[in-house]
């Protein structure tokens, strides 16, 4: 079997709460220091989690899924970079 993915590491700790029903953004900086191609497979893997999951812009992760919002800002603090979390509601 194949080593789990820091993705699904830090998925899994949220596995168990609710998806909840507000749309979640997820904003990050790495400051003086490029993300590694990791951070970026990681993060692919997360969004995939979440059929309401996607990536906005390079620093902007849009998700309707609570689990996988903390999951992507424990994934950016596991990469070095600064988070900021955003919940609101999607209005069309």
């Amino acid at each position: 079997m194949g080593r789990e993915s820091l993705a699904d590491r830090f998925f899994e700790k949220y596995r168990e709460e609710k998806k909840g029903s507000h749309t979640w953004l997820i904003l990050y900086d790495f400051k003086e220091v490029k993300p590694s191609t990791r951070f970026w497979e990681n993060l692919k893997r997360l969004q995939e989690k979440s059929v309401e999951s996607t990536l906005v812009q390079y620093s902007v992760l849009m998700t309707g899924d609570e689990r996988v919002a903390k999951a992507a800002a424990d994934l950016v603090m596991y990469y070095g970079g600064d988070v900021v979390k955003f919940r609101g509601e999607l209005v069309p």
